[in-house]
């Protein structure tokens, strides 16, 4: 089935987004290859173009990062030949070394860089404004405000580029990627380029003495890019003979003229914003003697005229914040503010509930933190539910002494007040103070699971143990005499089976872990009930933070978690520099086999590319060795006990490891059978408070399992301390 934008028909429409028109437009201009590293709000660029790309012998890949994409597109354009890169704004620090250096070079056959800058960071760590890179390296940019000029821009810019030799940037926001709209197309062009290589050391070797000459040659380009940009179609000065003019870039522009009387003020909009058009600005500013700057993000255009004109309102002098995403009401309160138009009275807002994010029913991610959190526990109670029936002191002389004798109980339940009352246990303390006590070294904690243990031939029974302890958790036998502490049997604790308020529950530690965190779906491991990710920074951060704080001499345990994809794209150099500095941390590598949150593309680990042909698949165990790691381990994460032994044997291993946790993302694969909740639940919350399936919710007598959205995964039948889940028949 041919692509949408394959279609061969000059003058028709296409309904199509941001996106999709930026690959039309390269489709149109004759691109021959086109690289990208998936990232929203940019990702459908290079989707969309592969789709075409057998239509055209366009040759399209998914690059292992951004880098690596400009890089190739680069090479591309060297050898004479269209070429377009397209990444999100982050994705374009990740790229700025490469497109620093490019602007000196410069290029043969057009180079176009799409970059989706992302307002509000609806999919993003952090605000950028791509116009000021265009600023800071040299290079040309147009500023799309919908998607018709999201193609024409496209189309154009590879003009440009060829007529300057210079890479150009193609700018979009969120919404004008993501927004569809009714598209014109043009004509596909015809390629008769051939692809050679100008071997011109002086040109393509960046040495010190070839890079300041190369720099001079990119100040004179940028003196005919200002010729271009002061007559660019793309530029338009609306002269309705008024006192106000009112200038705009992007969608933010046709938001201003939504709201307001458009004869009432004149207009200039701005399309190609770098070199900045002086010129034009001055001639727009000369027949008016105020001028409101709409733009959003930082005040780059405000800045470029304030000093041309004595009357500038802009970011300093209206309510159009730095900060957030432009809407239609956003601009209408700031134009209210300076009595351009009157406030119409809005709709009363619905009060609807916050849906915050949360990792998919059925996610490997949520087992793998689940198992995580559990590996070292503590049996908890809550004091609401406590009755004070001393069951928990029963169930536990008898699976330990074998005899009905509280005394002998290795938990203690006690009044807190006439209402409430609380069951004690050992609470495995990080550096326990009963250890550091003991005179005789007769306890000692498991670095497995944090629980404590007593050496019976060294206790004698001092009892220095007992008010070391602050939670009150340690006894002597009152036979033997000896210290006698919770091993919350072996995670499977006999008290909390038999609580018949279930106000006892085996609860994990993150205390005692740092987890250093990553970009990408599983960076929702910071919400509740998981709470496991305690960062995220920037792509391949995590590693890097991970054996900062090691070294900086921190006493827990460090794991940096981060996904396949993400390991391919800037994981390897800090695994790498782990191994060469034998940081003791363990990197967690969570792979399910797709680049999950922005669409599910290939990984170089899923035998895939771009085009959906078959390639190699990159092993992560290989490359992990590759780099010098001896201790890999790999596991099931919804075989949650397997996955805590694996990370037992880590805990007792110092120095650089790797655990890779493999299942594929749930939604590429068939569902398992549904689960349903049996009458022996007594909700006591393990599988939505701790865990936290969304598919489970709690009532105020059991849980329930939503069929609809239930994958089948089977870990909260797993996890059940009371075995009241099982698969639906």
């Amino acid at each position: 089935m041919n692509a949408k934008i394959a279609v061969d028909k000059p003058g028709s429409f296409l309904l199509l987004n941001g996106d999709e028109a930026v690959a039309r437009g390269a489709v149109e201009a004759g691109v021959k290859v086109a690289s990208s590293y998936p990232g929203t709000p940019s990702t459908e660029i290079l989707e969309t173009i592969a789709e075409a790309a057998k239509n055209f012998g366009i040759y399209a890949e998914w690059s292992i990062n951004e880098i690596v994409a400009l890089e190739v597109a680069a090479g591309a354009s060297m050898a004479g030949e269209r070429a377009i890169v397209s990444m999100k704004h982050v994705g374009l620090n990740v790229a700025s070394d490469a497109a620093m250096t490019l602007a000196y070079t410069g290029v043969i056959g057009g180079l176009v860089i799409a970059v989706c800058d992302d307002p509000a960071m609806y999919s993003s760590q952090n605000e950028q404004d791509t116009r000021y890179f265009a600023v800071h390296s040299d290079i040309p940019l147009l500023d799309a405000a919908n998607p018709q000029e999201a193609l024409d821009m496209t189309r154009e810019a590879f003009k440009i580029s060829e007529q300057l030799q210079l890479p150009v940037i193609v700018r979009l926001t969120t919404r004008v990627a993501h927004g569809k709209a009714r598209v014109k197309i043009s004509e596909i062009a015809k390629r008769s380029r051939r692809a050679e290589f100008d071997k011109d050391a002086s040109r393509w070797v960046m040495v010190p003495s070839n890079a300041i000459r190369r720099h001079r040659v990119l100040k004179e380009k940028l003196q005919s890019a200002t010729e271009i940009v002061n007559s660019s179609n793309f530029n338009v000065i609306e002269d309705n003979g008024k006192e106000i003019g009112i200038v705009g870039s992007g969608i933010g522009y046709y938001y201003a003229r939504s709201v307001l009387d458009t004869s009432k003020f004149s207009w200039l909009k701005l399309g190609f914003v770098y070199p900045f058009p002086t010129e034009l600005f001055k001639r727009f500013a000369s027949k008016v003697k105020k001028v409101i700057v709409v733009e959003e993000l930082r005040p780059f255009i405000e800045n470029n005229v304030k000093c041309l004109h004595p009357k500038i309102l802009g970011k300093t002098k209206t309510d159009l914040e730095e900060i957030g995403e432009f809407s239609p009401d956003v601009i209408k309160d700031a134009f209210v503010g300076l009595g351009l138009c009157g406030k119409t009275e809005l709709q009363e807002e619905l009060d609807l509930p916050i849906r915050p994010p949360v990792l998919c029913p059925g996610c490997p991610h949520r087992a793998f933190y689940y198992a995580l959190n559990t590996v070292n526990q503590f049996v908890d109670c809550n004091p609401k539910k406590c009755n004070g029936c001393v069951v928990c002191e029963y169930a536990c002389s008898m699976e330990k002494e074998k005899t009905f004798n509280p005394l002998k109980s290795r938990i203690r339940a006690v009044r807190l007040d006439a209402l409430s009352n609380m069951a004690m246990a050992c609470r495995t303390c990080e550096d326990a103070p009963c250890v550091a006590a003991c005179p005789k070294d007769a306890l000692s904690q498991s670095t497995e699971d944090g629980t404590i243990a007593v050496d019976e031939e060294k206790c004698d029974g001092c009892g220095w143990c007992i008010p070391a302890c602050e939670y009150g958790a340690i006894t002597l036998h009152p036979e033997t005499m000896k210290a006698i502490v919770c091993d919350t049997c072996d995670g499977d604790p006999v008290c909390v089976q038999w609580c018949p308020e279930s106000a006892l529950s085996l609860k994990g530690k993150t205390k005692d872990k740092i987890v250093t965190g990553d970009i990408g779906c599983y960076t929702l491991g910071f919400m509740p009930p998981v709470n496991t990710v305690q960062t995220c920074l920037c792509m391949g951060a995590g590693i890097s933070q991970a054996a900062g704080m090691v070294n900086a001499g921190v006493k827990d345990k460090v794991f940096a978690v981060i996904g396949d994809s993400t390991f391919f794209h800037g994981g390897m150099p800090g695994l790498l520099n782990l191994a060469y500095n034998k940081s003791n941390v363990c990197v967690i590598i969570l792979d399910n086999n797709t680049v999950a949150m922005t669409g599910h593309q290939p990984t170089p680990g899923s035998g895939k590319n771009a085009l959906g042909e078959q390639t190699k698949i990159i092993e992560l165990a290989e490359v992990a060795r590759s780099l010098g790691i001896e201790t890999v381990e790999i596991v099931d994460p919804y075989d949650v006990e397997g996955t805590r032994k694996a990370i037992r044997k880590i805990l007792d291993y110092h120095g650089p490891s790797v655990i890779i946790s493999r299942r594929p993302c749930p939604l590429l694969v068939k569902r398992g059978p549904t689960r349903e909740v049996l009458e022996e639940c007594n909700g006591c919350g393990v599988c939505v408070e701790q865990f936290g399936c969304p598919a489970i919710s709690l009532t105020s007598e059991r849980a329930e399992i939503d069929p609809t959205l239930c994958y089948g995964c089977g870990v909260c039948e797993m996890i059940c301390p009371f075995e009241a889940i099982r698969s639906k028949e």
